[in-house]
């Protein structure tokens, strides 16, 4: 299935819920902003513009550089996890450059058992610092719960390289303990749209039981956390996506017409939209929130470039679901220098491999 159809189908999924949040809990989240929802639908038509426009102009050239800037400057700026991405780009995107298309499979396995003790000792170490907020909730809050992002972020990159049934479910069982949804969602997602049909129905058999305990275990930390919390479970699900959609509303009449370019590349971007509000807690902003705040009217080509990005990275297999996987999750939580430069950096690597990347995954060599 093509990566503008699934992406359409989360994204349309995921308005039609905001809205409704808008609409049950306007006396919480306030009236419909008209012009912030025009802009969110010609985000989304740009977006797909973007998605189908390769398929007219054929520059892959030009792309790979726009991606491999974009992809560099970005990360960059989202602290150390994004400071190894660009490494990892300017060093493979280097030796595919020279004509070195493949990685002796000595270097790779090492390479794969080295991510997946990664994948076990960081969320391992943040345990024992006593950041565990599925046993203590407040802890969720703390500097090392990105252990446990990063934990899921080379879960995903193991899974886009070779899917592997043992490594969905540790990553899966540290993202539940970590009781963070957006880590359970791209392992499950990277997982979903990497394996090969006949292990779909295993996977979702496990996989769907797994992220429910995921949004479940969110659940709990909030009611923990916030005792005067009084929504029920899916209300709850109703509300964040239309408190979500409420924040983007408020960065679109603060970044028009012309934006602020304030939060791409802030490295603490969920931290300083909840410092707009008067608050200190981390605030989800949509996937039009950073455009809109940032380039404002212009924000709009960036959905341009995001598409084009969206259809490389189709390329490969590999990068098709690394890019989709933390594409998805952005619809409600936005743009953030490590999801977008993934994404960047997995059009990067699409364009530049091609043939040569499926081989790789199908095999694991």
């Amino acid at each position: 299935m093509r990566s503008d159809k699934i992406f359409a189908l989360f994204l349309a999924s995921y308005i039609s819920l905001a809205l409704l949040g808008k609409f049950a809990f306007r006396d919480y989240l306030g009236g419909l902003s008209w012009g912030a929802l025009l802009y969110a639908l010609m985000f989304s038509l740009m977006l797909l513009l973007g998605y189908n426009v390769e398929r007219k102009f054929n520059l892959p050239r030009q792309r790979t550089y726009i991606y491999l800037i974009l992809g560099i400057l970005v990360s960059s700026a989202a602290g150390i996890l994004g400071v190894a991405l660009a490494l990892v780009v300017l060093l493979i995107g280097t030796l595919i450059l020279r004509g070195r298309t493949w990685i002796r499979q000595e270097h790779s396995k090492y390479a794969y058992y080295a991510g997946i003790a990664l994948v076990i000792a960081l969320p391992l170490l943040a345990m024992l610092k006593g950041v565990i907020p599925i046993l203590n909730p407040q802890t969720r809050y703390s500097k090392l719960k990105d252990l446990y992002l990063a934990s899921a972020v080379f879960a995903s990159l193991l899974l886009a390289y070779k899917p592997n049934p043992i490594i969905f479910l540790l990553g899966e069982a540290f993202a539940v303990v970590s009781t963070f949804r957006t880590n359970a969602l791209i392992i499950f997602l990277t997982y979903l749209f990497r394996a090969e049909k006949k292990e779909l129905k295993r996977l979702l058999i496990i996989g769907v039981p797994l992220i429910g305990l995921a949004f479940l275990a969110r659940f709990y930390a909030t009611k923990s956390v916030y005792p005067i919390w009084k929504l029920g479970f899916l209300q709850s699900l109703v509300y964040r996506a239309g408190f979500s959609y409420m924040v983007y509303e408020k960065l679109f009449s603060l970044g028009m017409p012309f934006g602020n370019f304030e939060l791409l590349l802030n490295p603490n971007a969920r931290e300083y939209v909840a410092a707009l509000f008067g608050k200190v807690q981390n605030y989800t902003y949509t996937i039009f929130g950073q455009p809109a705040y940032d380039l404002g009217i212009f924000g709009l080509f960036e959905a341009f470039i995001v598409g084009m990005a969206l259809s490389d990275s189709e390329k490969s297999p590999m990068f098709k679901a690394l890019s989709l996987a933390f594409l998805v999750p952005a619809i409600e939580t936005g743009f953030d220098a490590l999801n977008f430069g993934i994404l960047m950096g997995s059009a990067y690597f699409a364009l530049l491999f091609g043939k040569n990347t499926n081989a790789v995954g199908r095999n694991g060599k």
